[in-house]
């Protein structure tokens, strides 16, 4: 069995052969098929619910809020604590809450390795949920403004 190439006048034949498109795309079609699940996966955030009014009541006496500033100094609320108590301070102010939720926040500047051990610190230390505030602390809004 051979392949005729040439057409009826003895010229090349004008006729598309699809075969080897349709082999592609179909190749190209399982590919896909397998790899969107695979890219459909993520983490499990909480998103907080949709607010019906537009402005949202801030209150901070019954909040923690955790930050950590440029020179590494520790803070719980706006007292500075020391790394040796920061783990007593912290089971302190959250005793006898039922949510176990802390606010963290810490300088721009800090390195990546000190946050997340600091992070770490706060979980250790009874924080079941880590509210991570991203305004700049150095402005003098967002977490500063939290903190007073």
């Amino acid at each position: 069995m051979a392949i005729n190439v040439t057409g009826a006048a003895g010229g090349p034949r004008s006729d598309i052969n699809i075969t080897p498109l349709v082999d592609v795309v179909l190749v190209l079609l399982i590919i896909f098929m397998v790899i969107t699940p695979i890219v459909q996966l993520g983490y499990d955030v909480q998103v907080p619910p949709k607010l019906e009014n537009a402005t949202a009541v801030v209150t901070t006496d019954d909040q923690v809020i955790v930050r950590m500033d440029r020179e590494g100094n520790m803070y719980i609320n706006k007292l500075q604590v020391t790394r040796s108590e920061f783990p007593a301070r912290l089971q302190q102010a959250m005793t006898g809450r039922s949510k176990k939720i802390v606010f963290f926040a810490a300088d721009g500047e800090l390195e990546y390795d000190r946050v997340a051990d600091f992070m770490d610190l706060v979980r250790d230390d009874g924080a079941e949920n880590l509210g991570i505030v991203f305004e700049d602390m150095g402005g003098g809004s967002g977490a500063q403004a939290a903190l007073r």
